[in-house]
């Protein structure tokens, strides 16, 4: 009888715009055995290196890449301070795996129909510019995909937009967009062009979710020359048509945002 295979891959980077002593980065790894069967775990790391004089929207980022971490300790057991993280606590991560691991493969009964597969990746860019302007906005973009059993597996990709003047956090629509209504018609332009939608069919006969007209993705990521929607799986259409991308060129709505340069 075969085992249940493991397969975890767990990845956080940061964009190569940071100095050299602002993050921590390195590599830990386990072996999780069981049934017969054995694979490694591995986590590559990166994160603010924790300081008296750390910034406000660091400590924001630190703890976006705490919380995502799969299998992590229970926010009983986290650091108390989210700039407490460490090496060790990444290998606190995989041993929690582990621990999680050896419960399941005792309690399921149906162990060889679950093979795990887990790919999880954070990036952090620190320097986003808007046609080569700098502005006061750092990003985190985290992709993740799992397969624990089933039909299919699942995946999805969240963006955090941080201020970096104020630490908090950006809500792309609120804080972001000067107008909204002039920002959704491009966007819309752009979705049926990308889609191959013609102006006149309706979205929703086009096997779109869009219940009451075009809206904005929940995820919007940000580069120098444009400005990306991104549709996680069910969240505009059905599983089948994937993640959708569209992306506007920054120069057609430029005009429409408040964007603060640093």
């Amino acid at each position: 009888m075969n085992a249940t295979l493991i397969i975890v891959i767990i990845a956080a980077h940061c964009s190569m715009s940071l100095a050299a002593g602002d993050i921590s980065t390195g590599v830990v790894r386990a072996t999780t055995a069981g049934r017969g069967q054995t694979a490694d775990s591995r986590i590559a790391y990166a994160f603010y290196s924790p300081s008296s004089s750390m910034p406000a929207y660091q400590r924001v980022i630190n703890e976006a890449i705490s919380v995502s971490v799969p299998f992590r300790m229970s926010d009983e057991e986290a650091p108390p301070s989210m700039s407490a993280l460490s090496e060790s606590y990444f290998l606190d991560v995989l041993q929690n795996f582990d621990k999680r691991y050896q419960q399941y493969i005792t309690s399921a009964v149906d162990i060889n129909e679950a093979p795990w597969t887990m790919i999880d990746s954070t990036m952090i860019n620190d320097n986003l510019s808007i046609l080569g302007e700098s502005i006061d906005i750092a990003q985190v973009t985290r992709f993740r995909y799992e397969f624990t059993g089933g039909a299919h597996g699942s995946s999805f990709t969240t963006v955090i937009l941080v201020s970096k003047s104020s630490g908090q956090k950006l809500n792309f629509e609120k804080d972001i967009i000067a107008d909204l209504s002039g920002f959704t018609s491009v966007a819309e332009t752009a979705f049926r062009k990308a889609r191959k939608i013609p102006a006149k069919r309706s979205l929703r006969k086009a096997g779109y979710w869009f219940e009451q007209g075009f809206v904005l993705s929940e995820n919007v990521q940000f580069s120098d020359n444009a400005i990306t929607l991104i549709y996680n799986p069910y969240e505009c259409a059905p599983y089948v048509m994937g993640e959708i991308r569209v992306s506007i060129p920054l120069k057609n709505v430029k005009h429409l945002l408040k964007m603060r340069s640093r």
